[in-house]
């Protein structure tokens, strides 16, 4: 038996319009952001999830709402703390060039070396990558045989597939992750496959392009 879960970035939001680092803050999605969301319930007609799991922030259960509404129908949509964004408190509501100017802020370190990113009161790459990796196994034991939707964000997504593809966390850069893109993870016993099964623009053929490069 196959489980299959779409996990995908919430829509666009003003902070990514912008370049802001959002956070945990409640940043709403823009109007491109939400026709992304619609688009991505229209992809998931063909293969409906019978639950959406999100993150507690209001981009990722906008965009799961909005994919609901293009699909036509109803599924339970419940928050799971475990793929919550990173928690940057000094970062929130910045300009990305802010960040870099001030070297407090260790934007540098994030931007080359991720993995190694450490500021005090802070999430760490491998705190999310732990706590993400935990949530999407409960969600696979939860929903065997089932198709379900993850919404949550950049950081979480490339986690999950630095995890599932079985790269090291340092490869975290590499991973490209677009706004409201489902990618497919297949379980089949112990194993669990990649995919990109939606889409035709340039963003999902860099994820299929980039899944090819990473696979043996």
């Amino acid at each position: 038996m196959e489980t299959r879960v779409y996990v995908l970035r919430h829509g666009q939001t003003h902070a990514n319009a912008e370049g802001r680092f959002a956070g945990r803050t409640p940043e709403p999605l823009t109007e491109k952001g939400r026709e992304q969301a619609r688009r991505a319930g229209e992809y998931l007609r063909s293969d409906p999830p019978i639950r959406i799991y999100v993150s507690p922030l209001r981009r990722t259960r906008d965009t799961a709402e909005l994919m609901l509404e293009a699909l036509g129908r109803r599924a339970e949509v419940v928050e799971e703390p475990g793929f919550l964004e990173i928690s940057i408190p000094p970062w929130e509501g910045r300009f990305k060039h802010e960040l870099r100017a001030d070297p407090v802020f260790q934007y540098e370190v994030w931007s080359k070396s991720p993995h190694r990113f450490f500021i005090p009161g802070c999430e760490t790459l491998p705190e999310v990558y732990g706590r993400a990796v935990r949530a999407m196994e409960e969600v696979f034991h939860r929903e065997s045989s089932r198709t379900v939707a993850v919404v949550t964000h950049m950081v979480v997504v490339r986690c999950l597939l630095v995890h599932y593809l079985e790269l090291p966390l340092a490869a975290y850069r590499t991973v490209p992750v677009p706004n409201a893109l489902p990618v497919l993870l297949r379980r089949r016993g112990l194993e669990v496959s990649v995919e990109v099964p939606f889409g035709g623009g340039r963003e999902a053929e860099e994820m299929r392009a980039f899944l090819e490069g990473v696979r043996p």
